[in-house]
C-alpha cells in the first residue's frame, strides 16, 4: 500500500490532479468526496473528513486556511489528533481495492508534518501555479485582496518546499 498526497495551494490545480487520480481507477481517493460547487463545478475531490480535521487543527493552532498559524504552533498539537488521523487513513485503506490510496486538501500543506507519521510509503505530488493567478482567483472567489492572496500563496508554497526539501 502507498499513500499519495497532493500538496498545493488553493486554486493551484490540485483538484485537477486529484480528479485525474480518482478517475484512473488506480488510486482510491475515498467515498466522501467534496464534489462540484459553483467555484469548481468539476469537483474538489477532497475527502471531507480530512478537510474537517485539517480545519480543526488549524483552528486549535490559532489560525485558518487563509490565516495560517505558524509551523511551531501546529507542531505543538502533535499527538492530539493522532487517533483521528490514523482512523481516517485506515478508513481510506479499508475502502480501497487498489494498491494506492490518496488524498488532497490544500490545508495539508500546513499540517503535513502531523499526517506524515501515519502515511504508508508516502509519495507527494506537488502543484505550483503562478501566485498572481492564484491571487486573482481568490479575489474573484473570496474577495481576498490580491496582495494578501500572493502572500498566502507564497506561505503555502514555502511550507511545501520546506517539507519536501527536508525529506529528499
Amino acid at each position: 500500500m502507498r499513500t499519495i498526497v497532493v500538496l498545493g495551494m488553493h486554486r493551484s490545480a490540485t483538484s485537477m490532479l486529484a480528479r485525474s487520480m480518482h478517475r484512473s481507477e488506480e488510486v482510491w481517493m475515498g467515498d466522501r468526496l467534496m464534489l462540484g460547487m459553483p467555484d469548481n463545478p468539476k469537483g474538489h475531490y477532497e475527502q471531507l473528513p480530512i478537510v474537517w480535521l485539517n480545519e480543526i487543527i488549524l483552528s486549535e493552532a490559532g489560525g485558518s486556511w487563509d490565516n495560517p498559524p505558524n509551523r511551531l504552533d501546529i507542531l505543538k498539537l502533535r499527538g492530539k489528533f493522532d487517533d483521528k488521523m490514523r482512523e481516517e487513513l485506515e478508513r481510506l485503506e479499508d475502502g480501497s481495492e487498489f494498491d494506492s490510496i490518496g488524498f488532497k486538501d490544500p490545508r495539508t500543506c500546513l499540517t503535513i508534518e502531523l499526517w506524515e507519521p501515519f502515511l504508508k510509503n508516502p509519495q507527494y505530488v506537488c502543484s505550483f501555479k503562478n501566485p498572481i493567478d492564484i491571487a486573482r482567483s481568490l479575489n474573484k472567489r473570496n474577495g481576498m485582496p490580491i496582495e494578501k492572496g500572493i502572500l498566502l500563496c507564497e506561505e503555502y508554497n514555502n511550507r511545501v518546499k520546506d517539507f519536501i526539501n527536508k525529506r529528499y
